[in-house]
């Protein structure tokens, strides 16, 4: 049995699965149905894999809000680290103005019981008794022996 099949089955067949060379022979029922469940099958696993894209579309769109809510909240975390830092600014400037207004003394006048180590302890003065070479230095010309000091010698402070 050689059926012909209609211009119609044939047009289809020539454009999804037939060349075109065969498109101008004469195919059997067989052949026709072959083609045809071939179309099918090629269609079936092109459906399959368009759903398991839009799936992986889906899932990757679900990240991608995940991902956006995620910046979402880093950027408030920025923000209010960004006026942390703003607030820590001003009250380190105010207290490095509040130390710049302080007046530390340029000179100091001994009085009965100092010492270069004791006046250099002193938190006016340089608040570390290791520092009293620093006076010595700077006065040699009043301190003839840095183990006597006189009261109401009057020494430069050196700051640094």
């Amino acid at each position: 049995m050689h059926a012909i099949l209609p211009a119609a089955v044939l047009g289809v067949m020539v454009a999804g699965a037939v060349t075109p060379a065969l498109a101008q022979e004469k195919m059997t029922l067989e052949e026709g149905q072959a083609a045809l469940d071939e179309c099918n099958r090629r269609e079936a696993t092109a459906q399959s894999r368009i759903n398991e894209l839009d799936q992986q579309i889906a899932d990757l769109r679900r990240q991608i809000e995940d991902l956006d809510g995620q910046i979402s909240a880093v950027r408030q975390d920025i923000s209010g680290m960004n006026q942390q830092v703003s607030s820590t600014q001003s009250e380190l400037t105010q207290v490095k103005t509040d130390l710049e207004s302080l007046q530390f003394p340029e000179t100091y006048t001994v009085v009965k019981g100092d010492c270069l180590w004791n006046i250099a302890k002193k938190d006016f003065i340089y608040n570390d008794p290791f520092k009293w070479p620093r006076i010595y230095e700077a006065n040699k010309d009043k301190i003839k022996d840095p183990d006597l000091i006189y009261p109401k010698q009057v020494f430069t402070i050196i700051r640094p």
